[in-house]
């Protein structure tokens, strides 16, 4: 089953004013990491999703050529 990488709900959020952490930055507003995806090939970003799934609600900073790619469900 194939899936497209969304974005229902954009955050207005300014990236750069972010912390940097780990995995991308740190969202003092809601208290979350923004995980960095730009840099991540398709494979890693569905590796990404599958290791995490079950948890609340991913946020992510994504390239433009990035949304609406399909991505495997494994």
């Amino acid at each position: 089953m194939e899936n497209k990488i969304t974005v229902p709900k954009p955050c207005n959020e300014n990236w750069n004013s972010m912390s940097p952490n780990k995995n991308g930055r740190f969202c003092g507003s809601c208290s979350k990491t923004v995980v960095d995806f730009t840099k991540m090939t398709t494979t890693e970003i569905q590796n990404y999703f599958v290791e995490n799934s079950g948890k609340e609600n991913i946020c992510g900073h994504f390239k433009s050529t990035q949304i609406e790619t399909e991505i495997r469900n494994v």
